[in-house]
């Protein structure tokens, strides 16, 4: 394989490659800029030699940005499959509060993306550059969530006399809340559990969003 681009199917990126990704990942998790990584400590972490890296990439910027490309297709692809599975818009909000929950990632790649879209640095604007290719277009939080909404409209579940961006950012900022109570719940103690936070989201998408004709509906 040559020059890796971040858009290659995920299932034939070289294991090399995919190491080269966890280590990026663990470091912005771990709180580090994409501009203070270094490709030595990519490399390091990722137990291969430093020149093994330029024969994917050309420069780390490229590794960072292809490893959060492959991230977001990982958790957005995987997320979508389950969040077909689900009946009703309410068992699919309640799985994604509840994952977002469990597991850290997904709520870091969640807001790593809409960093992403909300920042000019050029990096971000690199990162965007290649998230507006028709192949990432499936794995995108805006189309996977629109999806969701698209299929909660034509259920009778949710408003259709509402914009398809307003429906999308209703739910973008309920989310929001939801990882903002969570967070806090983590650092002190809580009046509100989890559980009663979750209905309450829900509860605050349907009065905006809901016919009160579907299933569960306000």
């Amino acid at each position: 394989m040559g020059k890796i681009n971040g858009l290659e199917d995920i299932h034939q990126v070289p294991p090399k490659v995919c190491r080269m990704y966890q280590a990026v990942i663990e470091m912005l998790e771990e709180g580090m800029e994409a501009g203070d990584i270094r490709v030595s400590t990519i490399t390091e972490r990722a137990g291969i030699g430093k020149g093994t890296a330029y024969e994917y990439f050309d420069s780390k910027e490229e590794i960072v940005a292809c490893a959060i490309l492959y991230q977001m297709r990982g958790v957005f692809g995987w997320l979508e499959a389950l969040l077909e599975e689900k009946d009703s818009f309410r068992q699919q909000l309640f799985f994604l509060l509840t994952e977002i929950e469990k597991k850290e990632k997904y709520k870091n790649c969640f807001l790593r993306f809409l960093h992403t879209m909300t920042d000019s640095s050029d990096f971000n604007r690199m990162l965007q550059k290649k998230m507006m290719a028709e192949s990432f277009a499936p794995y995108l939080p805006r189309n996977v969530f629109g999806r969701l909404l698209r299929r909660g409209v034509e259920r009778g579940e949710l408003r259709g006399d509402l914009p398809p961006d307003y429906l999308l950012h209703c739910l973008y900022a309920h989310l929001m809340i939801y990882m903002m109570a969570v967070t806090e719940m983590g650092c002190y103690p809580a009046d509100t559990d989890r559980k009663v936070m979750r209905d309450l989201v829900y509860q605050g998408v349907m009065n905006e969003l809901g016919t009160g004709s579907g299933p569960n509906g306000f």
